[in-house]
């Protein structure tokens, strides 16, 4: 259902660390190169894990639209899940962003693990991996829909690289300007795209049990 995981994989792209890490590597020395590398653990954790979890939840039957019962309590298990995560975001108190300049530089190794790290499965991602689960449509339209979602959770370090091979010094201006702003308004977008998918789900499933 990409009416339901496309808008949770947009939610999920919200993610201020990975936007200023970008931005310090595109603005430190070989910073294509570098935020390539990065992109590269970030895509490997984040496909790997797709594929994984919705081929396995289809495989298992988690996700039968014969039996509804399994499938409303994977709604309200993410449901929670989302809820939790919106509360834990909203009580938590803002962290100051590191200056780029006390980070040291990262070998190939260390941006992949970096990458690895930051994109391992976010809750809105899971929800938007959920959704593309229990539609049960065909292989060529599932591999796809896993991908295109895994590119929207990414946009906020794809687009700058792209951008970055165009326009190398108006893109670092502008990646320093959005996660300003994202510092200010990224908390408050985060937990009203979690609260109300998990809102969402809960009420999926509750209705789905009975």
């Amino acid at each position: 259902m990409l009416s339901e995981a496309v808008p949770a994989a947009f939610g999920a792209a919200i993610y201020p660390p990975a936007l200023l890490f970008i931005a310090f590597l595109l603005a430190s020395q070989h910073p294509r190169k570098r935020a390539l590398i990065f992109l590269a653990g970030a895509v490997f954790i984040t496909l790997g894990f797709g594929f994984l979890s919705v081929f396995v939840l289809q495989a298992s039957g988690a996700e039968s639209t014969k039996h509804r019962t399994v499938p409303a309590w994977i709604d309200l298990t993410i449901g929670i899940l989302l809820v939790a995560f919106a509360l834990v975001v909203y009580f938590r108190p803002p962290r100051g962003p590191k200056a780029a300049k006390s980070r040291r530089e990262l070998g190939v190794i260390g941006l992949l693990s970096v990458g690895l790290l930051m994109y391992t499965p976010a809750p809105l991602y899971l929800a938007s991996l959920h959704a593309i689960a229990k539609a049960h449509s065909g292989l060529a339209a599932t591999v796809l829909s896993i991908i295109l979602v895994a590119v929207i959770y990414m946009l906020l370090i794809e687009i700058p690289i792209v951008a970055h091979a165009i326009w190398p010094e108006t893109t670092v201006r502008c990646v320093s300007a959005v996660n300003t702003w994202l510092a200010q308004h990224g908390r408050t977008i985060i937990v009203v795209v979690a609260a109300g998918f998990g809102i969402y789900l809960i009420s999926s499933g509750i209705a789905h049990l009975g």
